[in-house]
């Protein structure tokens, strides 16, 4: 079975693109790094690992990655665009609203519901980001605590 970066560069490949070093170094950047990254973090890793690889080049190539799907980029919620791998063409993620812990959720229920608008619209999906804002059970337990106490 392949690795991941070979899927990623194979998949850039099927898209018409070459694997130029500036790509492998965001893309095992990526994967070696947390699930969330901002883009100045990717930058800074890039750095580390490829200091020939420029900033621009590490941002020309998140927006690339993204507009393949490869990569989702989210808030989380907040205001700092982090970006994260999807080699699936999905990403789900649950938020809570009150201390901002993040679940990631790796089951995809969406897949019925991509079929229907593929059907009804005609629209040719590519990949989705779910996200999905609440409490987490900490956070719930302290609030109905609270309420209790009023």
């Amino acid at each position: 079975m392949a690795s991941l970066i070979e899927q990623l560069t194979e998949r850039l490949r099927e898209a018409g693109y070459r694997n130029t070093p500036a790509r492998r170094a965001v893309l095992e950047a990526l994967i070696d790094g947390p699930s969330h990254m901002t883009a100045p973090d990717v930058v800074a890793a890039v750095d580390e690992s490829s200091p020939s690889v420029g900033r621009a080049s590490v941002y020309r190539t998140l927006e690339l990655l993204t507009r393949l799907g490869l990569v989702q980029a989210s808030t989380l919620g907040g205001t700092e665009t982090t970006y994260m791998l999807a080699p699936s063409g999905h990403h789900h993620h649950a938020i809570c609203l009150e201390c901002r812990a993040t679940l990631e959720i790796d089951e995809c229920v969406v897949g019925e519901l991509e079929g229907l608008l593929c059907q009804r619209t005609g629209f040719e999906i590519r990949g989705h980001l779910l996200e999905i804002y609440g409490l987490c059970p900490r956070c719930a337990t302290s609030q109905r605590n609270s309420n209790q106490t009023e």
